[in-house]
């Protein structure tokens, strides 16, 4: 049965696994984990580098490794995916319709992108017309030669190319049969949370917050020596439970998983079974506990799942974080590059005795054909030289486009990251100080303030004025102000119309109290009785 070996390089750790490849239930036979070098990745695409490869091929020398063939699981936000549904053609015939069909699929220039599918399942229409549903993705050239490039380095080969999320879908697929279940997996810089029902994927988003946060928390705590990155990761993974310095670390993490879910629910989700916590920060203690309490579901160890029975290969080592590197060799998506994908080959040549036959009437035509094919041939060479050259410096010229196009990638999340923290600082409570600026402005100088308290709704507060006339002007300018939704008025009292026809201790004066809602939190307005 051949072997693979299936490769993931993290942020921080590469991950090697030799495995069987195409395997239902494949077998491990080796795992490798080892440091990332520096600068190595950048958003799935690796700078292949002299330390890289010395690194990886020490890995496989010192643990004698001898497997050549390599599947790399790959991960990058520029990678993009979408679901689709096609007519029910021969399995060899998917591919070529997929491709056929991918500009409308993605709308970039796919001279720059790489097509591979997967088949989610087969569906049927209200006719009974079978269909296929299918996840397809577009990975970058760029990403996709990097990989192939570290290989040859290795003096290896790619046996295929895999997306993450197919990675994790393949392993875990067969033992979803029925209902809803959920797999979380937190790797250091990223998290991939798939929710599948009956085999299917159903969502399948990536949360831009890994486990690394947390490491890296640890790594600043005097209590613990400052330790390394290995140890911080075995702190985590060794302590009953996280303090308050590391809870905070993953609040993001936690959030945006508590968002995938909220947006599954809304859009019609059934309810989820069970959940699964896998991957580099699927062990750390406690972590399970405290999305628990943010998305109301407990999420279990991946160990847990039925008839996945991967700890009798890892017994005391975690194993949540060589998932991806498994799954990749079970049914790979099978990217390749330019380069392989134009190595196709044909067996239709006939048999010899045909052979025999057909060569004398090739002969005679060919030698009739020959001195005309010299003609044009040379002809026709000069004119494609010509135009070649054209081609290589419109190349040349266009170089500096691709070196653009990452910058571009790169800065639009950068953006839409910095988008979210900005959007979580907002609170309706920042309306309070243009609400307090517009009182001094608007406000009569015989008002009195006796009490004044906010939150995030709103103003409450209970005043004075001199009469009934100077309470009306009064919320009348209330809701003038630009800070506020609503107005609402209650417990009116006249000292004034209490003592009618009989001197006062104090100048008369109405009392009441009011309520102002923001702009955007209004309630439904109180009606005010004189």
């Amino acid at each position: 049965m051949p072997k693979v070996l299936g490769v993931e390089i993290g942020a921080s750790k590469i991950r090697i696994c030799e495995v069987d490849y195409k395997v239902k239930n494949p077998k491990i036979y080796h795992t490798i984990s080892i440091k990332t070098p520096e600068g190595v990745v950048n958003d799935g695409e690796v700078h292949v580098s002299e330390e890289l490869i010395s690194v990886m091929k020490n890995a496989l020398t010192t643990n004698k490794i001898r497997t050549k063939q390599i599947v790399f699981s790959m991960n990058s936000a520029k990678i993009a995916s979408r679901e689709i549904v096609i007519p029910f053609v021969k399995e060899n015939k998917i591919g070529d319709l997929i491709r056929a069909n991918a500009s409308d699929y993605f709308p970039v220039d796919l001279e720059q992108y790489e097509i591979g599918h997967t088949i989610l399942g087969v569906i049927e229409n209200e006719k009974g017309t079978k269909q296929y549903k299918a996840l397809v993705l577009a990975a970058p050239k760029v990403n996709i030669n990097s990989y192939y490039q570290l290989a040859a380095g290795m003096g290896c080969t790619v046996a295929a190319l895999d997306y993450s999320g197919n990675s994790i879908y393949q392993i875990v697929r067969n033992h979803c049969e029925n209902g809803v279940q959920m797999v979380v997996k937190v790797d250091e810089n990223s998290t991939m949370v798939t929710i599948m029902e009956n085999q299917a994927i159903v969502l399948q988003r990536t949360v831009a917050y890994g486990a690394d946060d947390a490491v890296f928390a640890v790594m600043g705590m005097e209590e613990y020596g400052n330790p390394d990155y290995d140890t911080a990761v075995n702190l985590l993974r060794e302590n009953r439970s996280m303090n308050e310095e590391v809870e905070k670390s993953l609040k993001y993490l936690v959030n945006g998983i508590a968002r995938v879910m909220d947006y599954y629910s809304r859009n019609g989700g059934n309810t989820i079974d069970t959940a699964y916590l896998s991957g580099f920060g699927g062990d750390f203690a406690g972590l399970s506990e405290l999305i628990a309490e943010n998305v109301d579901i407990r999420l279990r160890s991946l160990a847990e799942m039925e008839g996945l029975q991967l700890e009798k290969y890892f017994k005391d080592q975690s194993y949540g974080e060589y998932l991806t590197c498994i799954g990749a060799a079970i049914s790979p998506l099978g990217f390749l590059s330019q380069k392989e994908a134009g190595k196709k080959s044909f067996n239709l040549l006939p048999s010899q005795s045909d052979m025999e036959k057909i060569s004398l009437i090739v002969l005679a035509g060919g030698i009739l054909v020959a001195a005309v094919f010299i003609i044009s041939s040379t002809l026709t060479y000069k004119i494609v030289q010509k135009e070649n050259k054209q081609l290589e410096s419109r190349i040349t010229e266009l170089e500096p486009v691709k070196s653009i196009y990452a910058q571009y990638l790169q800065q639009q999340y950068t953006y839409e990251k910095l988008t979210y923290f900005k959007n979580s600082t907002i609170t309706p409570n920042e309306q309070l100080v243009a609400f307090i600026e517009e009182m001094e402005t608007k406000m009569p100088t015989s008002l009195n303030v006796q009490s004044f308290s906010a939150d995030l709704n709103g103003v409450n507060m209970s005043v004075t004025v001199k009469d009934k006339k100077e309470a009306a002007k009064l919320i009348q300018q209330f809701r003038t102000f630009e800070s506020v939704g609503d107005v609402s008025v209650s417990s009116i009292s006249d000292s004034g119309a209490v003592m009618t026809g009989e001197p006062l201790d104090e100048e008369p004066k109405v009392s009441f109290s009011v309520m102002v809602s923001y702009k955007g939190n209004e309630t439904v307005q109180t009606e005010v009785s004189e």
